[in-house]
């Protein structure tokens, strides 16, 4: 009876092990790839960045890769701080972009370390330096009133009309 107990359980023991092998090999990658150029400068989702600060050696590729996001393209400089053997990033605006509130703006960035990460915690920042060409659709120019345009409209009419009865 004890044989068959091992048998068994060598048995279960050599499926469960299969199966988690078959599942570590089907598991896709997270995240974006990063290909580096040279020590402070890679690409990320068709982007050249160059590493900026590097902060206690918190630069990871590999992690920035499995978390970065589509979310974060928009922005000038990406920040990634550990806390908790977790990294995190936020993206900022360079400093003369006017359309960006103030706080997501790069020159903000002692605030934000000193409000939102762990005292002396590993961080680095990274510099958008080329983006892709991404063509913009031209959008055509809307009257600013359109009461005023309704209302030229009405009198072209009016014009039209008397000078047809005429």
């Amino acid at each position: 009876m004890t044989k068959d107990k091992e048998n068994i359980t060598e048995e279960v023991t050599a499926v469960l092990s299969e199966i988690v092998e078959d599942s570590e090999k089907e598991k896709p990658q997270k995240g974006k790839e990063v290909f580096p150029i040279n020590e402070t400068e890679f690409i990320l989702d068709n982007r050249r960045y160059q590493l900026v600060v590097n902060y206690r050696e918190g630069f990871d590729a590999q992690k920035l890769g499995e978390r970065y996001s589509d979310v974060l393209a928009k922005y000038d400089y990406i920040v990634g701080d550990w806390g908790f053997e977790q990294l995190r990033l936020k993206g900022f605006f360079a400093s003369k972009n006017r359309k960006s509130s103030p706080d997501q703006k790069i020159n903000m960035l002692e605030d934000y370390l000193y409000e939102y990460c762990n005292f002396g915690c590993a961080y680095f920042v990274i510099a958008c330096v080329e983006r892709p060409n991404e063509k913009t659709g031209r959008r055509r120019k809307k009257p600013h009133n359109k009461k005023n345009k309704q209302t030229q409209q009405v009198t072209r009419k009016k014009k039209n009309t008397k000078a047809r009865n005429k």
